[in-house]
């Protein structure tokens, strides 16, 4: 299994790739100071890629740890080869839902996808 943390920037997957972790940590930032976002605070996340054809498919991301989100970390796993057949430059970007209607989103980030020899 291969995970990929965010905030880094560049990250290398293959293509065909299937039980990817997309991991990342939600913060918000106040006058250059991070601080984590307690997801249990959240109504839901949801993870946009977009790939190198500009086409935006959307994952639901769950609070990775047992503490339930207070340390902020999320996850996905991709359950099929959501990379297949389109090598290049991916973006990725969380959606932060509130409860009461807020709405935030993080940095866009890059991921490399690597052809995979077939």
């Amino acid at each position: 299994v291969q995970t990929c943390a965010l905030p880094i920037s560049v990250i290398t997957i293959s293509s065909e790739d299937v039980g990817t972790i997309i991991k990342g940590t939600a913060k918000t930032r106040t006058n250059g100071t991070d601080t984590v976002i307690d997801i249990n605070d959240l109504s839901s996340i949801t993870i946009y890629l977009r790939d190198p054809d500009s086409i935006v498919t959307t994952h639901t991301a769950t609070a990775t740890n047992v503490d339930g989100g207070t340390d902020g970390i999320w996850s996905f796993t991709t359950a099929s080869a959501i990379f297949s057949e389109n090598p290049g430059i991916w973006k990725i970007q969380a959606k932060y839902a509130y409860g009461g209607g807020n709405i935030f989103y993080s940095q866009i980030k890059n991921i490399t996808i690597g052809e995979a020899l077939l």
